[in-house]
């Protein structure tokens, strides 16, 4: 019983932060080949909606009902805004602050499901939360190098960090919701919706742009993120049995954790005293969140 009600959920948010964290270096290796950011999203959604739609068809329940279409428009919108907003970021400073932007917005789904949802905080929720905080501070310290951002971008390089914060932090408590729909609603239909809204809204912007021929790594890149992006939000999904306070502070912990780690094995990034520290932090901030 513990392993069906606690143990599976769990098991489904280190899955998900691990698919996150393969979504990351991939993005990062978007900018690195210097792919096109709605194209690139484009492809990555493209697929993500094809997994999807195959899954969704797979499970029973309806598909006809507002709050579920209203619910998936939104976060497709806001699912799009952020994965071009990440890669534009990336090319205006170090990748190390967009993704931390991007898993701090965990306090966002944890503080709204609290005020919202009436789902209690304990003691090691705010440990846990503190020791995320803690590992993203150092490891942004671990990662920052001087003249990183120029003057003339420091302007639309926080604009697009607030706008990767918000968008990720509302995208989260959005599955959240999922879980409250109407019974017999088709909750697997949720990420669907989202990949075809995002995906729409991805195509939409290259129409009227000139010509362009696809470029290989775009449409691998594309690809490879969006198979991630499809496996991470099905898992997800699973663990949203788990309170927010726990749920995401693992994805995101392991997320993180995962895309560092993947990073230095492919880029060979050095892994310094402080990126150290922050590896330990994500591992106390997991086993917090288990022990609960």
């Amino acid at each position: 019983m513990f392993i069906t009600n606690i143990g599976l959920p769990i098991l489904c948010a280190i899955g998900a932060g691990i698919a996150n964290s393969i979504v990351a270096v991939v993005v990062k290796g978007a900018e690195h080949h210097d792919c096109h950011p709605p194209r690139f999203g484009a492809i990555a959604l493209t697929t993500a909606f094809m997994i999807s739609l195959i899954v969704a068809w797979t499970q029973p329940g309806s598909w006809f009902n507002c709050r579920l279409w209203i619910l998936g428009t939104i976060m497709g919108v806001l699912f799009y805004t952020s994965l071009v907003s990440m890669v534009r970021a990336n090319r205006l400073g170090p990748p190390s602050l967009p993704w931390a932007m991007a898993n701090l917005a965990l306090i966002v789904p944890v503080t709204l499901a609290a005020i919202f949802l009436t789902e209690s905080l304990q003691i090691l929720d705010g440990v846990s939360l503190v020791a995320f905080g803690g590992m993203l501070l150092v490891f942004v310290l671990g990662s920052s190098r001087k003249n990183e951002v120029t003057v003339d971008n420091r302007t639309a390089l926080v604009l697009l960090l607030i706008l990767v914060f918000l968008t990720n932090g509302f995208l989260m408590f959005g599955f959240k919701l999922n879980s409250f729909l109407p019974a017999g609603v088709n909750t697997s239909a949720l990420p669907a919706i989202i990949y075809g809204t995002g995906c729409l809204s991805a195509w939409l912007h290259e129409v009227g742009k000139p010509n362009r021929k696809y470029r290989l790594t775009e449409l691998y890149m594309g690809g490879g993120a969006g198979i991630g992006i499809g496996i991470s939000v099905f898992l997800l999904l699973l663990a949203m049995k788990l309170p927010a306070a726990v749920a995401f502070p693992v994805v995101q912990g392991v997320s993180f954790l995962g895309g560092i780690f993947i990073t230095a094995l492919i880029y060979r990034e050095h892994l310094n005293r402080w990126k150290i520290t922050g590896i330990i932090l994500g591992l106390a901030v997991i086993l917090l969140s288990v022990w609960r």
